[in-house]
């Protein structure tokens, strides 16, 4: 099991469900959670973001319109 995903296993059910938030600092900047997910091929880690409402950026932009 991937420790990123036991990481993002417990934010989920610790009630920390901001799973959109958009990365403000350093090389991931402007990145969310999924993306990275699927930049570092952990398809798991973002199957489990997007059952739980987590979306590429381009997806939250696409809604906004």
């Amino acid at each position: 099991v991937d420790v990123h995903k036991q990481g993002i296993t417990k934010l989920l059910s610790a009630g920390g469900r901001e799973v959109n938030a958009i990365m403000v600092r350093g090389r991931n900047q402007g990145n969310t959670p999924v993306e990275l997910a699927i930049r570092r091929k952990q398809t798991e880690t973002a199957d489990l973001l997007r059952k739980h409402g987590g979306k590429t950026g381009e997806e939250l932009k696409a809604e906004q319109k």
